[in-house]
C-alpha cells in the first residue's frame, strides 16, 4: 500500500453510499452521514476521542506490514490513534496481538509468512480486534478468503491519508470496510453464486465462486491447495446439487446469474 493514490474503485465510497462517506452515507461522514463527523455525524466519534473507551479516547492499533508501510500509516494516523505494536510477520503479528489486545489491526498482504494465517491467528489471539486487510489490488478470490479467516475490511491498491483515516474510524465504530465495486462478489458467495443450489459443502462454495470467475481447474486448486482432481470432485457434485447437465451448463448458469445480478445492480446505481 501505498499512501499517495487515489483510494478505492471510482472512490464514491462503499456500500450504496451515494457521498464519500460509507454505507447509506449521503456526506462526508459514516453510518448516516449527516455531517462530517463519524457515527451520527456530528463529530462525536473517534477522532475528538470524547470517551469512547479506547486508550485515551482513541484506537489501540496494530500495524503488520513492511517497514516503510508502517511509517507512513503512522504518519497519515499521527494523533488519531494509539500505535500499541507493529509487526513485519505472521508470527510477530499473532504474538503482539495476544500481548497487546488491540482495537484493530492493519494487516498488508505482503508480510512475511501466510497473510490468511496472520489474520486468523490475530482473531484466535485478540477476539476483539477488527482486522482490515491492506491489499496490492482488487482481487474478489482474496477478498472472500480474507473474510473467511475473520477480516472485517478488505482496502485494495493505493490509499491516501485522508482515506486511510476513513477507513480505521469506519472499522474503529464495528462497521465493515469493502469496496463497494466489490460488495457484490460478497452477496453472491453468501447466495451460492446464484444457481439455487441447497445444502453446498464451505469448499464446494469456494469452487463453485471461482468457476462463476472464469477459474480453471488448475488454478483453483493452486490457490485452493488442492489436487486437480479433487477440484474436478467438487465440480462433479455442484452439478448433480444444481441440477445441470454437466460442467459446461454449469458454468453457463453462473455466467447468467452474474450478468443478472450486474445489470440490477447498474439499473439501481
Amino acid at each position: 500500500m501505498n499512501l499517495n493514490g487515489n483510494g478505492y474503485a471510482n472512490g464514491n465510497g462503499y456500500a450504496n453510499g451515494n457521498g464519500n462517506g460509507y454505507a447509506n452515507g449521503n456526506g462526508n461522514g459514516y453510518a448516516n452521514g449527516n455531517g462530517n463527523g463519524y457515527a451520527n455525524g456530528n463529530g462525536n466519534g473517534y477522532a475528538n476521542g470524547n470517551g469512547n473507551g479506547h486508550e485515551h479516547g482513541r484506537l489501540r492499533l496494530l500495524i503488520v506490514d513492511r517497514a516503510a508501510t508502517r511509517v507512513g500509516i503512522r504518519m497519515a494516523l499521527d494523533g488519531t490513534v494509539a500505535v500499541c505494536a507493529e509487526a513485519d510477520d505472521t508470527e510477530h503479528a499473532i504474538r503482539a496481538a495476544k500481548q497487546e489486545q488491540p482495537d484493530l489491526a492493519l494487516v498488508g498482504d505482503h508480510i512475511a509468512g501466510d497473510g490468511l494465517a496472520a489474520i486468523r491467528g490475530i482473531c484466535r489471539a485478540a477476539p476483539g480486534c477488527a482486522v482490515v486487510v491492506l491489499a496490492g489490488a482488487h482481487d474478489a478470490d482474496y477478498l472472500l478468503e480474507c473474510v473467511r479467516a475473520g477480516a472485517v475490511g478488505y482496502v485494495p491498491g493505493p490509499l491516501d491519508a485522508e482515506r486511510l483515516r476513513r477507513v480505521v474510524t469506519a472499522a474503529g465504530a464495528n462497521e465493515a470496510v469493502v469496496p463497494r465495486s466489490m460488495v457484490l462478489e460478497l452477496v453472491l458467495e453468501l447466495q451460492g453464486g446464484g444457481t439455487g443450489a441447497d445444502g453446498l459443502t464451505s469448499r464446494e462454495s469456494q469452487v463453485l465462486g471461482m468457476l462463476r470467475r472464469g477459474h480453471k481447474t488448475s488454478d483453483i486448486a493452486d490457490r485452493l491447495a488442492i489436487a486437480p482432481v479433487t477440484v474436478r470432485r467438487h465440480i462433479s457434485e455442484l452439478v448433480r446439487k444444481t441440477g445441470v447437465e454437466n460442467r459446461a451448463a454449469l458454468t453457463a448458469s453462473l455466467a447468467c446469474s452474474g450478468a443478472r445480478a450486474s445489470q440490477g445492480r447498474v439499473q439501481r446505481s
